[in-house]
């Protein structure tokens, strides 16, 4: 019995012998590895055979890490940048040599070496609107990215390609999609996604992509769709903007934490939807200024106000106290006053980005010889050597000038102009009187002449004949602004860069347009409108310009813009009846005409949409008169004038 023992124990001696004592190996390595967080560093973790040879093999290649420990443990951390590996690289280790046993296979972390340069991941849009079927495509700073969370995977699918994010549009509904830089469950950025039915239309904004600053409130208008409830259906930054919404107007609060928020707003039923994009920025900007503060606007005529400061050129309408009264209206940095009725309102102005100030309009019936004398502003400032005019209104001719601080400034009168020269730097009253009382102007002069050339004009002295355009540039570079216009029934201008666009009224007789640089010095334009053509009958006079419009408009607005759209309309032949200038129910029904041929919701409105539509149909605006019918308008103007002086009695 003893000897059987013996000889078994030979035999499994000798059989692990020929096996290589399989049934006693080590086991496997293993591997783990973490980005540490700092730089391009990693850190690798093996568990193997005990003082064992490890070698990490990564891209066809390998390197030797070092030794294990008496346990088995081996810990290092190494340079993804040093070793040129990149993330998302296949890696594995082998333990007891080149031929040593292998461990598990695993992927390279995200490190700031082979990711972006930045720590903190950010995407092209944190927001967006896309329809059923539809499939779009957004950017992230990084090329090494996936996808941590989808929280409606029904409602989008997101496909990741390096830096790209694929979003295709499954079915009708929202979901957040959270992405991440590969290697790290933090630096991720949330993208909101808002899926409308197929065909759907999205809202339009009043104004979009903008910035309001610290503190600040500002509201926006949304239209487009058949309702006016509209909800916020997501803010994907609300510590720096909060909105909310009242009807159609969204009203925005800006945080003291600077950074973009994308606003998805939709209607009730969720049928349209579109995003509002607003930053949120500290005053970064010098203090807003105008040329006149509390600017006298007389009911006949509108007139001007240059804005200076904010940060350039780039300014908009913040708030209105009382729109019923006066219309403000903003090209580049000059505001136009078109008043509406008598009363007074507080116009907020606000520099894109940066701060507001805010002027008293008020809009009054000055302007006869029996009522008080008044001036078109009540306080100016010039250069030394520049000039600039101010309009009288009231009382009669002759008027007189008069002021204690001549050696600041002087003026001369010539009809109802006041024009002041600046002599040297200091500042004082005039006093401009007639009969009926005197009115008070303060001046104040800068501190030296300006450096920069008047303004200089390839033609000075034009004529006209009434509702003709020609166009007159300026030789001269820099940014100019309209200072005076005498007789604005007479002629207006647009300033668009070196380009003065200059349109006659419906009045005949002479204009004197005072055109300034900013900071610089003043030349005057002299225009004058008649009845020039020879052959009454026969002759014509036609003007070609091409349909734009400066503001929104719908039912209840009047003025340039709606006259306009109106003849724009006409010549679409969508509106048979005459344009007047006045947006009726004829020219709504013509509008919903026209959103029906493009498609567009028929609210009968000129919102974003339609304006854009209409802008880019190329609608040029052809406008002929014989001189007889410029003869019938100007008697019936003459008729009309006649008719309110007996009314009013003077």
């Amino acid at each position: 019995m003893i000897y059987k023992k013996i000889v078994l124990a030979i035999f499994l001696i000798s059989a692990l012998a020929v096996f290589g004592f399989a049934g006693f190996a080590s086991a496997a390595p293993t591997l783990s590895v973490a980005a540490t967080g700092s730089g391009d560093n990693v850190q690798v973790n093996v568990y193997g055979d005990a003082n064992s040879s490890v070698l990490l093999f990564y891209s066809n290649t390998f390197a030797v890490l070092g030794t294990t420990s008496s346990s088995g443990s081996y810990s290092t951390t190494i340079s993804s940048a040093t070793y040129s590996i990149a993330t998302n690289a296949q890696v594995y280790v082998r333990v007891g040599g080149i031929s040593g046993q292998q461990s598990n296979t695993v992927s390279w972390p995200w490190t700031q070496s082979s990711g972006t340069s930045s720590s903190t991941l950010t995407l092209s849009q944190s927001a967006i609107l896309v329809n059923v079927g539809q499939t779009s495509t957004i950017t992230a700073n990084s090329s090494y990215l996936f996808l941590q969370s989808n929280t409606n995977p029904s409602v989008a699918n997101i496909n990741l390609n390096g830096s790209s994010v694929a979003i295709t549009a499954n079915a009708y509904g929202s979901t957040v999609a959270r992405i991440c830089a590969l290697g790290s469950t933090t630096n991720c950025a949330d993208l909101t996604i808002t899926v409308q039915n197929y065909g759907t239309s999205q809202l339009g904004f009043s104004r979009n992509n903008f910035s309001i600053y610290s503190g600040q409130t500002d509201s926006v208008s949304v239209s487009g769709a058949s309702s006016s409830n509209y909800i916020i259906s997501n803010n994907s930054n609300p510590t720096s903007v909060q909105a909310s919404i009242s009807g159609a107007t969204i009203t925005l609060s800006a945080t003291s934490t600077t950074g973009s928020a994308s606003i998805t707003v939709c209607s009730s039923d969720m049928n349209y939807c579109g995003i509002l994009n607003v930053n949120s920025t500290t005053v970064n900007s010098t203090a807003i200024s105008f040329s006149q503060s509390n600017p006298f606007v007389p009911l006949s005529q509108s007139i001007t106000v240059t804005i200076y400061g904010g940060t350039g050129t780039n300014f908009y309408v913040s708030s209105n106290s009382n729109p019923s009264v006066v219309q403000p209206n903003l090209s580049s940095n000059i505001l136009t006053l078109v008043p509406i009725t008598t009363g007074t309102s507080q116009i907020s102005i606000c520099a894109t980005g940066g701060s507001c100030a805010t002027l008293t309009a008020t809009v009054n019936n000055a302007g006869s010889a029996n009522e008080p004398i008044s001036l078109s502003q009540s306080s100016l400032s010039i250069l030394a050597g520049q000039q600039t005019s101010v309009t009288i209104y009231g009382g009669s001719a002759p008027y007189y000038f008069y002021s204690d601080s001549s050696s600041y400034f002087n003026g001369s009168i010539s009809g109802n102009v006041l024009t002041i020269y600046g002599v040297n730097q200091g500042s004082g009253t005039a006093r401009v009187c007639a009969s009926v009382g005197c009115a008070n102007l303060s001046i104040s002069v800068g501190t030296t002449t300006s450096t920069l050339n008047a303004p200089s004009f390839n033609q000075n002295n034009i004529s006209l004949n009434p509702g003709q355009q020609t166009t007159v540039y300026i030789s001269n570079t820099g940014s100019y602004y309209v200072a005076n216009n005498s007789a604005p029934l007479v002629a207006s201008v647009n300033i668009t860069g070196t380009s003065v666009f200059v349109t006659a009224g419906t009045a005949t007789g002479s204009t004197q347009i005072a055109i300034c640089q900013n900071g610089g010095q003043c030349s005057t334009l002299y225009i004058s409108v008649s009845n020039s053509t020879s052959t009454q009958t026969q002759q014509q006079t036609q003007t070609q310009t091409r349909f734009s419009l400066s503001r929104y408009l719908g039912p209840g607005d009047s003025g340039n813009d709606v006259l306009q759209l109106q003849k724009a309309l006409v010549s679409l032949g969508l509106l048979s009846a005459t344009p007047n200038g006045y947006y009726g129910s004829a020219t709504t029904s013509a509008v919903k005409s026209f959103q029906a041929q493009k498609g567009i919701n028929q609210t009968g409105n000129v919102g974003v949409s339609t304006k854009a539509a209409l802008e880019s149909a190329n609608i040029s605006i052809s406008s002929t008169l014989t001189a007889t019918t410029i003869s019938e308008i100007q008697a019936a103007i003459n008729a009309i004038l006649a008719q309110i002086i007996a009314i009013r009695g003077y």
